[in-house]
């Protein structure tokens, strides 16, 4: 494997692991209200965009990370909705 792919998959499994923490705390407490939508929806987007230039460039380290970060997101903006509405 090359370098540049190894520091590829690695980039991807740390820049994914981000939310984990945020996402846990919110199934934990049910409390979403310091987690800002705007953030979340920019992330969707900008990581949407990721998935499609790495889909174009057959880079799939990025296409994961990307698309995980993409789900992760819309997970949480799905929790608070649930939880925000309450």
């Amino acid at each position: 494997m090359a370098l540049s792919v190894l520091f590829g998959w690695i980039a991807s499994t740390l820049c994914t692991l981000i939310l984990v923490p945020q996402i846990i705390k919110a199934l934990k407490t049910r409390h979403t209200d310091d987690v800002s939508m705007f953030m979340l929806l920019l992330s969707v987007a900008g990581n949407g965009f990721w998935v499609a230039h790495a889909s174009l460039t057959g880079n799939t380290p990025l296409i994961v990370g990307a698309g995980l970060i993409c789900a992760m997101s819309a997970l949480l903006i799905v929790l608070k909705y649930m939880y925000d509405s309450r």
